[in-house]
């Protein structure tokens, strides 16, 4: 009896500590995330949403086994997560889908079809094509657009290609079944990857979406990486490249302030739903997926893990109705589909 009563003693003693550690992280995880743009926010931008679910658990087995002087600080911690940020597992009903004068949008980095220095890759091109010929997007925004595919996508009335022949920059184009009146760059110093917008004339409104694709990191792990030198390498890229999406996202707010009517912003962002960045570009916007999504979300799922990186934020002057998320597995990203409808 005596050492039952000491195991569960100790059981008690270990489950309490696991709980604040976990408690603990994830506090810290959130002020980084939120107030910071370097490395550190970067890797726990990473590991955020299994911080969360793990404290979940904890809440909840503490709650079922009656110990609720254990529940405190999971109860802090997660106060914190959700005074920052949403839940990384969202469960709605799309409604309203058959309502008329609503449109789509999609965001789709596409990895250039496939193609390379060698050529067009026909099969993927194939099913990107019938793809988006089923789903029927009234607008499509690509990121790493292949210029082989411009004359497959010819069903569109209106289009924007972003390609410029003297700039090595990413290749983005938006296609539009709705006039497109005004359209332009903005400009990224320094990097191979820009912004394009288009000023689309739908109904008697006039909406501008940007379309993003934010720094890329660039990291390929290796053998040589598993040193003091190489994790060095890798911290000084993600600190680049943390810095330049934060001048990229400052110069589209600035841009986007030229506008006086409804944004959207939309594409690649190169960075979970728990970095400053994408809180910035957040600010005064809906994410569809927040609104109308269900699951986790998927947009890049690399090693099987659930990340989110491509976004469609929209104007809180507009009603977000159906968020859908793709599982194709033609592309590196999969792409992001909204139903949205002026207030």
């Amino acid at each position: 009896m005596i050492k039952d009563n000491v195991f569960k003693t100790r059981s008690n003693d270990l489950w309490c500590i696991l709980s604040s550690i976990f408690s603990i992280v994830l506090i810290l995880a959130c002020l980084v995330c939120y107030f910071k743009v370097n490395f550190y926010s970067f890797c726990f931008s990473l590991i955020v949403p299994m911080l969360f679910l793990v404290n979940i658990l904890f809440l909840f087995y503490t709650l079922i086994k009656q110990r609720k002087s254990y529940c405190f600080l999971s109860l802090i911690s997660l106060s914190i997560y959700f005074l920052f940020f949403t839940s990384p597992i969202q469960i709605n009903n799309n409604s309203d889908i058959d309502k008329k004068n609503t449109f789509t949008l999609m965001t789709f980095n596409a990895k250039v079809f496939g193609s390379n220095y060698y050529g067009r890759n026909i099969d993927t091109s194939k099913k990107i094509v019938n793809f988006v010929k089923i789903e029927n997007p009234d607008i499509i925004c690509f990121q790493e657009f292949s210029q082989f595919e411009f004359k497959n996508f010819s069903f569109y009335p209106y289009s924007f290609n972003g390609f410029r022949k003297n700039f090595k920059k990413t290749s983005q184009i938006i296609y539009s079944i709705y006039p497109i009146v005004n359209n332009g760059h903005v400009e990224f110093p320094y990097s191979k990857n820009q912004a394009i917008y288009a000023d689309i004339k739908v109904e008697n409104d006039i909406i501008r979406v940007y379309n993003i694709h934010l720094q890329s990191y660039i990291l390929r792990f290796h053998k040589s990486h598993a040193s003091l030198k190489g994790i060095s390498v890798i911290k000084r890229k993600v600190n680049i490249a943390q810095k330049k999406q934060e001048e990229q996202v400052q110069i589209i707010l600035n841009h986007a302030k030229s506008f006086k009517g409804k944004i959207i912003f939309t594409g690649d962002f190169n960075s979970t739903q728990y970095s400053k960045n994408y809180n910035f570009l957040k600010e005064g916007k809906k994410d569809s997926f927040v609104k109308a999504g269900f699951g986790f979300g998927v947009t890049y799922p690399l090693f099987k893990y659930p990340f989110r990186i491509d976004y469609i934020l929209v104007d809180n002057a507009i009603n977000v109705l159906s968020h859908q998320n793709f599982d194709l597995k033609i592309s590196d990203h999969e792409p992001v589909l909204t139903r949205l409808e002026f207030k």
